[in-house]
């Protein structure tokens, strides 16, 4: 994977077993040092918007699709 910024990394081209396997290793971690968050973005063709997410940590929030588009809903 390829830093493009701190703590930014990108893969073009993980497959979904890589991906299943750093998403279990980071939710590991995240449970034992729940601190910030992690957000992993990949292109998923079963998706609306061609778009997989999966989010962990802080602020509380929830991904919404309205009209095809993701948005994050933040909880009070």
């Amino acid at each position: 994977m390829l830093e493009v910024a701190p703590t930014v990394y990108v893969s073009p081209r993980m497959n979904p077993g890589i991906r299943s396997r750093v998403w279990r290793v980071l939710s590991e971690w995240h449970a034992e040092e729940p601190r910030g968050s992690i957000t992993m973005v990949w292109r998923d063709l079963n998706e609306t918007g061609g778009v997989g997410i999966n989010s962990l940590g802080e602020p509380p929030r929830e991904l919404i699709e309205v009209d095809g588009t993701w948005l994050v809903k933040k909880r009070l």
